[in-house]
């Protein structure tokens, strides 16, 4: 198994930013005049005439992020425990659980095998040009050496860290590539936003932080680059929070107004974990509701800028009277739901 300490964090780092000064310029532009070799550029950059220049500004575009990356360290165990979360969706929104405008994240095991040998081993991110997020991932050179689908002296040009593929979400979309099974991408986006929401949540934590030797601070000083810790990340110690206590953390990441309000009534116990108390709704639960008809889409009814799974927030009282269950973790009652308006109740169940 592959795999990466934290001690080589700050190597990476600054052979990846080495290479985007010396080499990615003219590797890119060669790249670029290959036959269906093509980047994601914004549009200023594609408006360029000569690739040279396309590739000198996506160098140093790129550059810039990583220069200004705060740095993590995913342990195997903070891997295994994000693996774990295949029940809970990520409902918050990008920018709340970002844990830094900019950053490099590098796991001590790879989270993706690319066919042939190739590993993911690292994701950087960035503000992009339109105020989104701009993600770059790195594949391990080494791997890709002993593989055989790249020659040693590639070490020499890129460093432990070989350029991927970049991906650009504009300002609060969610990347499609978590959602969508069927996209290559999937298990590598699932795989960091769901590091990003764990480590929002709590359930992952900075266990230590460790500071660059003397000889990266040297390089630092002589490149101009501030120097910076690595954040080693692990799983919280402790019982794990419950999946209600999970979402409910991730909708005030959002900005939701969600009140600690006791319910005047009777709430049976299994049922007070899901209870909240939104301003403008009142007294809710929340829970799933049927699964839709094939072709259907749902509104987003927890106020998320996209679909999560069949949620939404019910009243209290229309779910005691309609009845509920445990399905997969969650509270599932049969209310009715219109695919276009979402879920629909009687208004004298609202309780304020």
């Amino acid at each position: 198994m592959d795999r990466t300490g934290i001690q080589d964090v700050h190597a990476l780092w600054l052979q990846t930013v080495d290479f985007l000064r010396y080499n990615a310029p003219q590797t890119w532009a060669d790249m670029l005049q290959r036959e269906g070799v093509t980047f994601l550029m914004p549009p200023a950059v594609a408006a360029l005439e000569r690739v040279q220049d396309q590739a000198v500004a996506l160098a140093n575009a790129e550059s810039r992020r990583l220069r200004k990356a705060d740095l993590f360290y995913i342990t195997r165990d903070a891997a295994a425990s994000v693996a774990g979360l295949v029940g809970i969706p990520c409902i918050a929104e990008i920018s709340s659980i970002l844990p830094s405008p900019s950053g490099l994240m590098v796991w001590e095991e790879p989270p993706v095998h690319i066919a042939r040998g190739v590993v993911l081993r690292a994701v950087s991110w960035g503000p992009a040009h339109d105020g989104g997020t701009w993600w770059s991932w790195w594949t391990d050179t080494a791997a890709c050496v002993r593989a055989g689908i790249a020659v040693p002296t590639m070490l020499m040009v890129n460093g432990g860290l070989t350029f991927h593929e970049e991906v650009h979400t504009e300002p609060d979309f969610w990347p499609v590539q978590a959602d969508d099974p069927t996209l290559p991408e999937h298990a590598q986006f699932r795989s960091l936003l769901f590091t990003w929401m764990a480590i929002s949540c709590g359930l992952l934590v900075y266990r230590e932080s460790v500071a660059p030797s003397q000889d990266i601070r040297a390089h630092l000083r002589r490149t101009g680059v501030e120097s910076r810790p690595v954040h080693c990340v692990i799983p919280v110690g402790g019982d794990r929070p419950g999946l209600a206590q999970i979402l409910r953390r991730q909708l005030q990441l959002d900005g939701k107004v969600i009140e600690e309000r006791p319910y005047p009534g009777c709430l049976p116990a299994h049922l007070a974990p899901w209870h909240v108390y939104v301003p403008d709704l009142g007294h809710r639960l929340i829970v799933e509701i049927p699964s839709l008809e094939p072709g259907q889409t749902a509104v987003p009814t927890l106020g998320a800028g996209r679909r999560v799974g069949n949620l939404a927030f019910a009243p209290v009282r229309a779910v005691l009277r309609q009845g509920w269950q445990f399905h997969n973790g969650y509270v599932q009652s049969p209310l009715h739901y219109d695919p276009e308006l979402g879920l629909l109740t009687d208004p004298d169940d609202d309780e304020f």
